[in-house]
């Protein structure tokens, strides 16, 4: 037992990472700050916090087999959470110029990949790291640009059989028994990581790949295995798990010091997982977070997945919010949850994951978080009244807001309210939020709420040249665009 509890004290007393910032105190950042560049600042920060990581993973590694921590939710009394009140901020919302959030806009244009599928597919998601960029789309795998736009080369390459939907149309075959295809992407500390789905040996791996590589310079780099092959993937496998084990509602995140945290995707119906599991560099279960709002007793046949929760990195940190839940947690391996923002719906919020996935409690007054996104000054909010569906859009229930949260004044400003969503032609087409309220008056470009933070905190966001078809270019920091060309916009 002592020995137990000597580790556990250990272990703890390194864990100081924090949601706010750097836990030096007051006098040593000063005097950081007056004997070292902004660059050498963060040489200086980068190299303490690799010997944190080094003395966590070290003393983790010298734990017993089947030691757990318990789990720990208390508050960090220097950085308390931040209740941010949606519901007592539905009034009055704001049209305002974009010059009122950023100072400029940059713009990259990604240049067309090596085939015509490759560029007709446009991208599910783009990363901006800190020396590339990449594009992920199911038809087309894992693509590497350079920091102008220019096409480098593939870190993982799908090639998925293509079939005839039975309404006419394509469909990707994804269920073939035969796929091995990249199938989600994210960044954290310096890399690229991805998921990777072998159905032929039945898999699913994860991947990190150094965003310090340019795939223009190694085209082929060698598995864990040694294989080389243009079509295996390419990087570091860090995890690998029979498909039988992994879930389809968890993902595996990289943690300081080798270890890893799986996490919830979406509420599980049929199975009962925990929010969090933290896992040794051996992938040893060291703690394990349960879920405080479980689906029960569920018996009905057909049920909604409205809330996918949030699991994003922010400064180097896993932050995550569980589905139909109103808390932003910072994740402070071994064992620590830390609440970071407390989302406030008050009446209007939904009360219980099993009444949010309950096709007969109605939604038609509840407030819906759709999409968050935190970045170095500002916290960019969508969310909806009613779930979002092409049923609500043409009932004329399902509206959206906007707000923005300032993280340093402290200060919720909604840009609109209980607005109708935008409707594309066609038939059972998605409605989403509308584009309105925001002035681009730094280079009248069009503005798009962003999706996504690049690696340096900025928001940015991504459309396609057929936005600018038929408009007037002259003057506009971006010209001759092609209708499936994709534009990066950083606000910086």
């Amino acid at each position: 037992m002592k020995t137990f509890g000597y580790i556990l004290i250990l272990v703890s007393g390194l864990v100081i990472y924090s949601c706010g910032g750097n836990k030096l105190n007051t006098d040593e950042k000063a005097l950081v700050k007056q004997i070292l560049t902004e660059e050498e600042q963060r040489a200086h920060e980068a190299e303490l916090r690799a010997e944190r990581e080094k003395q966590l993973a070290d003393s983790i590694a010298k734990l017993p087999k089947g030691f757990r921590f318990p789990e720990d939710r208390s508050v960090d009394s220097n950085y308390p959470p931040v209740t941010i009140d949606i519901a007592g901020n539905r009034e009055n919302p704001q049209k305002i110029k974009l010059s009122h959030l950023f100072k400029k806009v940059e713009y990259i244009v990604l240049e067309p990949g090596p085939d015509s599928i490759f560029n007709a597919s446009g991208f599910r998601d783009i990363v901006v790291g800190e020396k590339h960029i990449y594009g992920f789309s199911f038809q087309a795998g894992v693509a590497q640009y350079n920091m102008d736009g220019r096409f480098l080369g593939f870190v993982c390459r799908n090639e998925l059989k293509i079939t005839r939907a039975p309404g006419g149309g394509t469909m990707l075959a994804t269920s073939d028994p035969a796929t091995k295809m990249a199938w989600q992407i994210f960044y954290a500390d310096g890399k690229l990581c991805y998921k990777y789905l072998d159905r032929e040996n039945q898999t699913t791996s994860y991947y990190q790949f150094d965003d310090e590589t340019d795939c223009s310079e190694t085209l082929v780099l060698p598995t864990q295995e040694g294989e080389q092959n243009e079509n295996k993937p390419k990087g570091i496998k860090y995890a690998q798990f029979s498909d039988k084990f992994v879930s389809k509602s968890t993902t595996l995140y990289p943690l300081p010091g080798g270890m890893k945290a799986l996490a919830q995707n979406r509420k599980p119906v049929s199975e009962t997982l925990p929010f969090i599991s933290v896992l040794s560099t051996k992938d040893d279960t060291i703690c394990t977070f349960r879920d405080n709002d479980p689906i029960e007793n569920f018996s009905k046949h057909v049920y909604r997945g409205i809330d996918d929760g949030n699991n994003y990195y922010f400064n180097q940190t896993l932050h995550l919010r569980q589905s139909y839940n109103d808390t932003i947690y910072c994740l402070m391996p071994p064992n620590r949850l830390v609440p970071k923002y407390v989302f406030d719906f008050g009446d209007m919020g939904i009360p219980s994951a099993f009444a949010g996935i309950d096709p007969g409690f109605d939604l038609k007054d509840k407030l819906i978080l759709q999409s968050l996104l935190e970045t170095d000054q500002y916290l960019f909010i969508t969310y909806s009244k009613d779930y979002d569906c092409p049923n609500t859009a043409k009932s004329g229930t399902l509206k959206y807001s906007r707000l923005i949260y300032d993280k340093r004044k402290k200060v919720t400003t909604h840009i609109y309210v209980d607005e109708a969503p935008f409707v594309p032609e066609g038939k059972m087409t998605w409605p989403s939020p509308p584009e309105i309220n925001i002035e681009n008056d730094l280079d009248a470009m069009p503005f798009i709420w962003p999706k996504y933070v690049n690696a340096e905190g900025k928001p940015y966001s991504v459309f396609s040249g057929e936005i600018l078809m038929g408009v007037d270019t002259t003057g506009l920091p971006v010209k001759k665009l092609n209708k499936n060309d994709r534009i990066i916009a950083i606000y910086e």
